[in-house]
């Protein structure tokens, strides 16, 4: 699935924070099989003129891009050498020039990084050759989770969705079941080009994927019917999180986040979090807990890192409701 040439329309211009200016599109390439598709593109701000490029059919509305593209080299370097228009070309030389050497480093979640694979086999589903799979002596379909944590959204055939940190999207797809229309955000570029090609091989028209950060999204307010967010408390302040989606959601509407509390993968300089302090933090920033969710829960989740190597975790699933601003 490409960016439509219509659905850009409820895209906002980040460098804004009330978020009220509309994104245009450029369109330079549009898809070969689809003339209402945008390949190749830019969008730009009706105010302040700010770009955001379209690279094969992925939006990247991103505040700093170079910064974006500095950080994952092998990717951009494949943009350089793959795009076709003219006017994309010219834009990723310009930005070339603004990249300094120094601060180059490779990304785990891009298609030559540590996680990517590791998402990808929880999509293969092809888990009876797995050799650990095979020696627990109970079975698990690790994809199942997304399955079992898309049961606890309700059935909302009119309400518009958003996947925070949505990786290959299949969480995405699990809720689009009972959602008119959900949008899946992460900042692998990698991810959502995979998770974009997934939808169409499976013919699922009612979702779509950007890059963007999930603290500065390009969206209006009180847009969201569900904020959705699966293992993504150990990448951001959650204060900070919880203000974005507060401001995305409509009155009284819900939102879920999971969480393993491993902060040995990434760099984080926050407040780390555990089952009391994110049901606490969650409750002062706005919100009601579901009284399903008030207790830690259980849930198990794993990522295979290579053949000898996995990760096992249990995941803690909480449930809001939002509320006022603040619950004093």
């Amino acid at each position: 699935m490409k960016i439509n040439l219509s659905s850009h329309n409820h895209l906002t211009c980040i460098n804004h924070k009330e978020k009220k200016f509309y994104l245009s599109l450029e369109n330079y390439i549009a898809d070969p099989l689809n003339d209402n598709e945008c390949n190749e593109g830019i969008l730009i701000c009706n105010d302040c003129s700010q770009k955001y490029p379209i690279i094969d059919g992925v939006a990247i509305i991103v505040q700093n891009f170079v910064s974006y593209c500095s950080e994952r080299m092998m990717t951009f370097g494949k943009w350089l050498l793959e795009v076709k228009s003219d006017n994309l070309k010219d834009y990723l030389k310009d930005v070339a020039k603004d990249i300094e050497k120094k601060s180059i480093t490779g990304n785990n979640y891009e298609s030559d990084g540590l996680y990517y694979q590791s998402y990808r086999w929880l999509h293969n589903e092809n888990f009876e050759s797995d050799k650990f799979l095979h020696l627990l002596r109970w079975k698990i379909k690790p994809s199942d989770i997304y399955r079992k944590l898309a049961s606890n959204v309700i059935f909302n055939p009119e309400g518009i969705g958003l996947d925070l940190g949505c990786a290959l999207g299949l969480s995405t797809f699990e809720i689009a079941k009972k959602f008119a229309f959900v949008i899946g955000v992460d900042a692998s570029f990698s991810f959502i080009k995979e998770a974009r090609k997934k939808s169409k091989d499976q013919g699922i028209t009612n979702t779509e994927f950007i890059v963007a950060d999930i603290l500065n999204l390009p969206f209006k307010s009180q847009k969201f019917d569900l904020v959705f967010g699966l293992n993504i408390v150990e990448f951001v302040s959650l204060p900070r999180l919880l203000e974005e989606v507060h401001n995305l959601l409509k009155p009284h509407s819900i939102f879920i986040i999971t969480s393993p509390y491993d902060y040995n993968r990434e760099n984080f300089n926050e407040p780390k979090m555990d089952d009391i302090l994110i049901r606490k933090t969650i409750e002062k920033n706005g919100f009601e807990i579901s009284h399903r969710t008030q207790n830690e829960s259980f849930i198990p989740w794993m990522l295979k890192i290579n053949e000898r190597t996995y990760l096992f975790y249990f995941l803690d699933l909480v449930e809001a409701k939002k509320i006022s601003k603040h619950k004093y």
